[in-house]
């Protein structure tokens, strides 16, 4: 494996300096192209400064022509004039041509030669007025000096259009420097590189010779390695070749079989050893040479030559060679028999564990018979009391719903003595007494409604109560408020009978006194818990306020009392706070 990560090392060096060297080549190409390119765009500027200047001269040409036949009136001179006057054109058109991929010169070119045509029309015109003898239009034209003014103009533009192409061809010169020095520096790279390329090629090679040296010396030691590692297992290590003959047998072959390793290479494996095909062994011999990898344990050997038997178990593994093809195969061979005397040893006590087990076993299922009767007659005890429970809460529901009715029953017998009641204080106390049993009632409502009959949710109930109340007294909704804080709170029936009827008390004595004449206010019960976890209950109202002169407890007012009253049973205590 190293020789050929070796070679794939040195291949790879090759392909790296081949397509260094292209890349070299490429790169000259590429410069020397440039160069080439860069040249011809000079000599196609210097060939646009050439014709802008023949442009002019013919001009001046042209302008001197014109101007000494109108002094001289000699037709000769027109010649020159009207042989300028077509190169010009021509000029301008090959300009034209040169110039068509750029589009300011392009534009100006356009224009100088628009002010061109108008110039020779007039100098056209003033040639007819001299061929027609008509001197003074000429000498009027003449003392004008417009071609000084044209030529100053034309020279103007066509120096705007030289200076634009020697800035191109500064960039051109600007370009074929940098590219001669690039050309330069390949040419220079190129040469070191090939240097480099046959000094690397030559440490290569010479590399590659020690290196080679290095791996025989490795492998030879390897291969002293693994001889000593053979001779100095105690397992049994054999190989075969395709043929099934042994090309290896360690020491440890020698220990286990008693046959010496002279009498085994290069002969077949079953003639060897015949009791390989009395066992069904040779079927692994088949299977790794097809590429398995194959475990056999507890397998049994007897050598009558050397009398030696016993269990071995072996390991079966395929030889590949470097091209992935299999030529053979190695078996690492263990005894085993130990291990397995020590197995049956301990399947004979397995045995013996089992037969204990179904023995304890028994007994247990009879002990289970006893438990499952046990269980079976608590559940029955069980179900007894779950239906004595539900007979108790059907029968505490319909308590609650028949105290419920007949307080309801008690609260419309007054409602109906009521109406045979004129004297208004006696009529009041009628309604205080209905307004107290409908407070007991309706807890009883909420009991038998409830799915605890145990407790209420006493936010509920007291919103129930103050609707209730609100109605009995005719109040205005829309005038009179109420507001509370009760939330989360679940309280006993008792606790909740007499604090159901402190607040009837002291939200009907709200009601009454608190907002004369229809005037507008809010009342508000809260009930919380403090530190001690003691309840507090407090009710109050933004109306006229308690009057200075009544004391709470000690007054004739039968709610105030009861208030008193029913605050000591609960075992609590009253505060009023007439500042609100």
């Amino acid at each position: 494996m190293k020789i050929f990560n070796e070679i794939k090392t040195v291949k790879g060096g090759f392909i790296f300096i081949l397509i260094l060297i292209i890349g070299i080549g490429v790169s000259s190409y590429r410069n020397a192209n440039e160069v080439f390119e860069t040249a011809e765009w000079r000599a196609h500027t210097y060939k646009i400064l050439n014709a802008i200047e023949d442009v002019l001269t013919q001009l001046v040409g042209a302008e001197e022509g014109q101007r000494s036949y109108l002094i001289t009136g000699d037709e000769n001179y027109l010649q020159n004039y009207n042989a300028g006057r077509k190169i010009i054109y021509l000029k301008i058109q090959e300009l034209k041509q040169m110039l068509k991929d750029n589009k300011v010169q392009l534009e100006k070119l356009d224009n100088l030669e628009s002010s061109i045509t108008l110039r020779f029309k007039s100098l056209q015109n003033t040639i007819e007025f001299r061929k027609n003898g008509n001197l003074q239009a000429v000498e009027s034209r003449m003392k004008k000096r417009a071609g000084k003014k044209f030529m100053d103009e034309i020279s103007t533009s066509l120096g705007m259009m030289q200076t634009l192409e020697y800035k191109k061809l500064q960039k051109w010169d600007k370009m074929l420097v940098t590219n001669v020095k690039n050309t330069f520096v390949t040419i220079i790279v190129g040469t070191l590189v090939s240097c480099v390329i046959f000094l690397t090629v030559f440490y290569i090679l010479d590399s590659e010779i020690s290196e080679r040296k290095k791996i025989e010396k490795a492998i030879r030691q390897e291969m002293e390695f693994s001889e000593r590692l053979l001779n100095s297992s105690i397992d049994g290590i054999v190989a075969f070749d395709k043929d099934f003959r042994y090309t290896l047998w360690n020491p440890g072959m020698e220990e286990m079989t008693g046959i010496k390793k002279s009498q085994t290479l290069g002969k077949i494996a079953f003639d060897v050893l015949p009791f390989l095909k009395e066992i069904g062994e040779d079927k692994y011999f088949y299977e790794t040479l097809k590429g398995n990898y194959i475990i056999a344990k507890d397998r049994w050997f007897h050598i009558p030559s050397t009398k030696k038997e016993g269990y071995f178990e072996i390991y079966y593994s395929p030889i590949i060679d470097i091209n992935k093809e299999i030529t053979g195969g190695i078996a690492i061979v263990r005894e085993s028999t130990q291990r397995k005397l020590a197995q049956e040893a301990l399947e004979k006590a397995k045995e013996e564990l089992e037969k204990r087990v179904k023995v304890r076993t028994s007994d247990l299922s009879k002990a289970n018979k006893e438990l499952r009767k046990e269980i079976i007659e608590r559940k029955k005890a069980e179900e007894l009391i779950k239906t004595s429970l539900q007979e108790k809460v059907v029968l505490l529901r319909e308590i609650h719903h028949r105290v419920k009715n007949n307080l309801q029953v008690i609260s419309s017998l007054l409602n109906l003595q009521s109406t045979y009641i004129e004297d208004p204080k006696s009529l009041e106390i009628f309604r205080e007494s209905q307004t107290r049993v409908k407070t007991m009632a309706l807890i009883h409502e909420k009991l038998y409604r409830s799915k605890d009959l145990n407790k209420i949710e006493f936010a509920e109930y007291i919103r129930t109560l103050v609707n209730d109340l609100f109605t009995s007294y005719n109040t205005d909704a829309s005038k009179i408020h109420l507001k509370s804080k009760i939330e989360g709170i679940f309280l006993g029936v008792d606790t909740a009978i007499l604090c159901g009827l402190i607040i009837n008390e002291l939200i009907s004595n709200s009601l009454k006194h608190a907002f004369p004449n229809g005037k507008k206010g809010e009342i508000f019960i809260g009930l919380s818990k403090d530190a001690g976890n003691r309840f507090i209950l407090i009710v109050k109202d933004n109306g006229i306020g308690f009057p200075k002169e009544i004391d709470f407890r000690n007054t004739e007012s039968l709610g105030l009392q009861l208030v008193t009253t029913l605050t000591d049973q609960l075992g609590g205590t009253v505060e009023l706070n007439k500042n609100g």
